[in-house]
């Protein structure tokens, strides 16, 4: 089989984790890369809240610092969008209308008129799209899927979610991450995560009730959420870019038969029941980066739909997300989906 042809859009530090993960891969090539930062298309690790960015071997790599220009020479089978949230949409048409397949960093776009769009142009080209929505891949997250799903530990009774960090600071003072315009703060950057996992968990709630207000970035910075469900299980996610430690990302999931906890003490999944010993669960290796690639990729190659992760639900993801964000400027209104 010849190996898949890989482009990367935006070369900052996910465009590095991407890259790094394809490299991995004997069936994939970094063919490409285009970032209109020149000195971003050298190869250096950067560093961001999750670690250290890989460094890449660019010795065999054409680098562009024009991404039409990428599209309009190379022909590549799978183009990773790794830009600012504001012109996910823009790329990843541009690059499904190139032929390509396309793995888009999350969220799908900064406003929901362009999620749309982007699923036009999936249905008019033909090409596979999936957002880079790492938790229904990241072990930890996909095990308490699992066992939701499975019934093992009975019904789910209470589910709390943390993300927290400091303001994004690579890039230097201008980073887009600060302009809230451009990345919707905290809520639509990294509380994302969380409202896409509950979404994929458990569906599109009734409701959501958001705590929070314009902050650093003009914004939501700062938000508590509550999600409201049918059924009696409590729902709810907590997210700040004012954390004075570093990033942390936890979850509580409490069942009638015991709680899955990670946070409980260190980074792994803890099975925990009353007047037993705490239980490390076994997961599979890898992280949701890789592993989300590998499950794109497979899809790729036969032929198949990406159903673990459907354009369509990420575009229900970011509807949740605006409804709190239309919730926690009205003062934590109830907001109906």
């Amino acid at each position: 089989m010849d190996k898949l042809k890989i482009g990367i859009i935006g070369f900052g530090g996910m465009g590095h984790f991407h890259a790094a993960c394809y490299a991995k891969r004997p069936d994939s090539q970094l063919a490409a890369v285009a970032d209109i930062r020149p000195e971003q298309l050298t190869g250096k690790a950067l560093e961001i809240n999750i670690g250290t960015g890989a460094a890449c071997d660019m010795s065999s790599v054409h680098a562009y610092t024009s991404a039409d220009e990428m599209l309009a020479a190379e022909k590549l089978d799978l183009v990773s969008i790794c830009l600012p949230t504001d012109l996910h949409a823009a790329y990843a048409i541009k690059a499904l209308e190139a032929g390509c397949h396309v793995l888009c960093e999350k969220p799908m776009s900064r406003h929901l008129k362009e999620a749309d769009a982007e699923i036009k142009a999936v249905h008019r080209t033909g090409r596979r799209l999936m957002i880079a929505q790492c938790l229904r891949f990241w072990p930890c997250y996909e095990k308490l899927a699992t066992v939701y799903r499975s019934g093992a530990l009975g019904r789910l009774l209470l589910l709390s979610m943390r993300r927290v960090s400091p303001c994004p600071g690579w890039g230097g003072a201008e980073t887009w991450f600060k302009d809230g315009r451009r990345s919707g703060g905290a809520l639509l950057d990294m509380h994302i995560h969380d409202t896409d996992f509950t979404n994929h968990l458990l569906g599109v709630p009734k409701a959501v009730v958001t705590t929070g207000a314009p902050y650093a970035t003009g914004a939501i910075d700062n938000a508590v959420t509550q999600y409201l469900y049918d059924g009696g299980v409590a729902v709810m996610a907590e997210t700040s870019w004012s954390y004075g430690g570093g990033f942390v990302m936890s979850f509580c999931a409490i069942f009638e038969q015991g709680t899955l906890e990670m946070g409980y003490k260190d980074s792994d999944l803890w099975l925990l029941r009353p007047g037993e010993k705490p239980l490390k669960m076994e997961l599979p290796a890898g992280d949701g980066y890789a592993r989300e690639i590998d499950y794109f990729i497979t899809c790729i190659q036969t032929g198949v739909e990406p159903e673990r992760c459907l354009p369509f639900s990420t575009r229900e993801t970011m509807r949740i997300a605006f409804a709190e964000e239309k919730s926690a400027l009205a003062g934590g209104k109830a907001v109906k989906l």
